[in-house]
């Protein structure tokens, strides 16, 4: 296997990040790894396997949404992912724009997403952005970190 690229991101004039890539050939291989990784995510949750959904947690996972910060997998699991997927009835779940980096051992994935479900008697239509880290632990790729934003309101103008 070749060495390692060095990849630089730039904005403007400054640095943002410095990451160590995996060679082209080795990329294709873990981006599909970690695209089925998120697709077993999707199921999971879709189909309310609870067992299988935690599984893919990272022990030190960390959860936001807006003002909202779970840290640690009991924190997320107990407090924000098993009581929402629990209240889920009939849920969808659409995923667009969906992106993957990855090196050997790490991928950022975004998407946006739209769920649609009953949750109290009452249907819910939530759509926004999310990202999602993964990490290689142990030859299994773990969730370490999701964010999700909503729109948000624009002043009128």
């Amino acid at each position: 296997m070749p060495p390692a690229s060095r990849v630089v991101i730039r904005t403007g004039m400054s640095l943002v990040m410095l990451i160590w890539a995996v060679p082209v050939e080795a990329q294709e291989a873990v981006e599909a790894e970690v695209r089925a990784a998120v697709a077993s995510y999707n199921k999971a949750l879709v189909e309310k396997d609870l067992p299988a959904l935690k599984a893919l947690l990272a022990q030190d996972v960390v959860l936001y949404e807006h003002s909202v910060r779970n840290v640690g997998i009991e924190d997320v699991w107990e407090n924000h992912l098993r009581p929402e997927v629990e209240a889920f009835e009939g849920a969808t779940a659409e995923f667009t724009e969906v992106r993957v980096w990855t090196t050997a051992e790490m991928a950022l994935v975004t998407r946006q997403y739209r769920i649609q479900a009953t949750m109290g008697g009452r249907p819910i239509d939530a759509k926004g952005n999310e990202t999602m880290t993964w990490v290689r632990r142990d030859s299994a790729w773990k969730v370490v970190h999701i964010h999700y934003s909503h729109p948000c309101p624009r002043p009128g103008g």
